[in-house]
C-alpha cells in the first residue's frame, strides 16, 4: 500500500538531485547544510509549537463544520509489516517532501521570479503542499497548507532543510502510536 508513494517520492528526489547538479548548485543550494545538534532542537521546538497551533486551528475549523475526514485512520499501518514500511515512508516523506516543497520550490520560485522577499514562494509552495494532501478534505487542505507555511518559515529562519526533515519525520512517525480506528 505504501510502496508506490515511496518509489514516486524517491524518483522526485532523484529528479531534483539531477537538476541541482546540472544547475551547479547541488543539494547544498537548496538547504542541505551540514547537520547539527541545533537542527534537532529547532525541530523539537517546531513540533511542540506547530502541533499546539494546528490543534487549535483544527478545533476552530470543526466549530464551523470544516473537519478532517475520519477515514484517515484507514491509511495508518495495521500490522507489524506495515509498521516497518511506515517507518521507511516517514523517512522518505521527511526527506523528499521537504526537499521538494521547501528546498526546491521556495528557492527556485524566489530565484526565477527575482524576488527579494519570501512571501510568494512560501504561499505557492504551501498551497501546492496542501493540494498534495487534498485527500484529507478541505479541512485537511487548510491545515496542511498552513503547516507547509510553518515549515517554510522554519526553513527560511534556519537556512537549512534539516530541522524541517527531522520534524516532518517525527510527525509522520508518531502516527505509529495513534490508536487504529477502522
Amino acid at each position: 500500500m505504501y510502496f508506490p508513494t515511496i518509489v514516486t517520492q524517491w524518483i522526485l528526489f532523484l529528479l531534483i538531485y539531477v537538476t541541482t547538479y546540472r544547475e551547479r548548485t547541488g543539494l547544498k543550494g537548496i538547504g542541505f547544510t551540514r547537520i547539527k545538534l541545533i537542527h534537532l532542537l529547532w525541530a523539537i521546538a517546531f513540533l511542540l509549537i506547530s502541533n499546539l497551533l494546528l490543534s487549535l486551528l483544527s478545533l476552530l475549523l470543526s466549530r464551523v463544520d470544516i473537519a478532517i475526514p475520519g477515514e484517515l485512520g484507514l491509511l495508518l499501518p495495521k500490522n507489524a509489516a506495515e509498521r516497518v514500511v511506515w517507518v521507511v515512508l516517514s523517512i522518505t516523506a521527511g526527506i523528499v517532501e521537504e526537499t521538494v516543497f521547501r528546498g526546491y520550490l521556495i528557492t527556485r520560485i524566489r530565484q526565477f521570479g527575482r524576488l527579494k522577499h519570501w512571501i510568494i514562494p512560501v504561499v505557492v509552495s504551501s498551497l501546492v503542499f496542501g493540494a498534495g494532501h487534498a485527500y484529507q478534505g478541505i479541512g485537511g487542505f487548510i491545515i496542511i497548507s498552513i503547516y507547509g507555511a510553518m515549515y517554510a518559515v522554519l526553513f527560511i529562519r534556519t537556512g537549512s532543510l534539516w530541522p524541517c526533515i527531522i520534524a516532518h519525520f517525527f510527525q509522520d512517525f508518531s502516527a505509529l502510536f495513534y490508536p487504529y480506528q477502522p
